[in-house]
């Protein structure tokens, strides 16, 4: 993905964009019906005719009934976005704004409304001709069934937007997405860099962290200057002055290394793209949430395990070859061990006390060691790790035993 197309989809989630096109596109509509009646038979040929006020009559109910609509979608858009920020965590917030359903429905609200307005004000001022207002009938017809579908299809929506295991499916999608995005067994289409790269660094020029890497104009750089460029910080690294964004073996210039550092995306907060780590991370905040004592929800954090159990069996590192298509380009692979530890780690210091929620860690953790080699000795000792935190938190007798026989794999 190049930067341009990163950038795009980034702003395509912002909540005011899908309300922005469908109102452009409102306007755009009005003025086709006006343009267009040049085009289309003289008056004593069309199949009927429709009076000036009956179609501001539809118009003005549809102008009215709207604002009331739009309002209240927004508010209940709002009251979602504090639901799943209280009962889950912040970092999801951003998944339910950018949900295109429920981004459609909010736009096509407000879009009709626009539309409804600028249409009385073309038919008030009498700029339409029979053929235009026949035009503008027609497209006002479809502009009411677009209406009634949207509070439809809102009505289901409202049912579920911002409640937690909505909130989760979100993440799991996002973070499914985020896995896929790294073709080429996650290292981008690159080549794997193995041990400490030698060359020279170059660094970010702001604090931040790397949301986006287009690797394509690194190896267009790097083509044009015969250079080896090792990717040592990915999509999801904290940025600084510090710690580099790569190596470069070769001559660079100020211009070259200016044109390399801008291909790094680097914002305020992480983003889900082609970062998978965030999405773990976020889950693993979900569940702990659920586990704190003002909540006290541990069916919640057994919900979450399971989804971690099942993107991390989904997204192992494929037997496929690894077809290199930068090949100037090298990044180290997603370590099993960052991964297990981001997914498992908080949620077995904060479930220590619950054994429902450790025999489900347990089991999950059991399936992934039954899986690669690559990742069964990571999962052991996270497993060992989780087992010896709730030896120290459980204090049953009977939680104990229970404890002994789900941890027996990892002895």
């Amino acid at each position: 993905m190049s930067q341009i197309s990163f950038q795009f989809r980034q702003m395509a989630q912002r909540m005011w964009f899908l309300p922005a096109a469908f109102s452009l596109g409102a306007i755009v509509t009005i003025l086709i019906a006006y343009y267009g009646a040049r085009y289309a038979p003289a008056a004593d040929k069309l199949p009927f005719t429709v009076p000036s006020n009956g179609v501001v009559s539809i118009l003005t109910i549809l102008a009215s009934s709207l604002l009331t609509v739009s309002v209240f979608a927004l508010s209940t858009m709002v009251s979602a976005l504090a639901s799943a920020s209280q009962s889950t965590t912040p970092r999801a917030v951003p998944l339910i704004v950018g949900d295109r359903s429920a981004q459609t429905s909010i736009s096509i609200f407000i879009g009709a409304f626009l539309f409804s307005v600028v249409g009385i004000i073309g038919l008030s001022s009498g700029i339409y001709s029979e053929a235009g207002r026949l035009l503008l009938f027609a497209v006002t017809i479809v502009v009411v069934v677009l209406v009634i579908a949207a509070l439809i299809r809102w009505i289901g929506q409202i049912s579920a937007i911002g409640r937690v295991t909505e909130t989760i499916d979100r993440v799991e999608a996002a973070t499914t997405r985020a896995f896929d995005a790294l073709s080429n067994r996650q290292l981008f289409g690159c080549s794997v860099l193995r041990g400490e790269p030698s060359g020279v660094p170059l660094v970010a020029d702001k604090i931040g962290y790397v949301q986006h890497i287009d690797v394509s104009k690194l190896q267009r750089v790097a083509d044009e200057h015969e250079l080896q460029i090792a990717i040592v910080s990915r999509p999801g690294a904290y940025a600084a002055p510090n710690w580099p964004l790569m190596v470069v073996m070769g001559e660079v210039d100020d211009e070259t290394r200016e044109r390399l550092a801008n291909a790094f995306v680097i914002g305020d907060s992480r983003t889900f793209e082609s970062d998978p780590r965030y999405g773990l991370i976020t889950l693993s905040e979900i569940a702990g949430k659920a586990l704190s004592p003002g909540i006290n929800d541990p069916g919640t954090a057994i919900d979450v395990i399971g989804t971690l159990v099942r993107i991390l069996a989904a997204h192992r590192e494929d037997d496929g070859p690894r077809a290199v298509k930068y090949v100037r380009l090298s990044v180290a692979a997603l370590e099993p061990a960052e991964l297990l530890e981001d997914a498992f780690r908080s949620i077995a210091r904060d479930g220590a006390a619950s054994i429902e929620v450790v025999l489900r860690l347990l089991a999950g953790l059991e399936t992934i060691a039954a899986g690669e080699p690559e990742y069964a000795e990571v999962a052991l000792v996270t497993a060992r790790d989780a087992a010896e935190r709730a030896r120290v938190a459980l204090t049953a007798k009977s939680d104990l035993a229970a404890l002994e026989r789900a941890a027996a794999f990892a002895r």
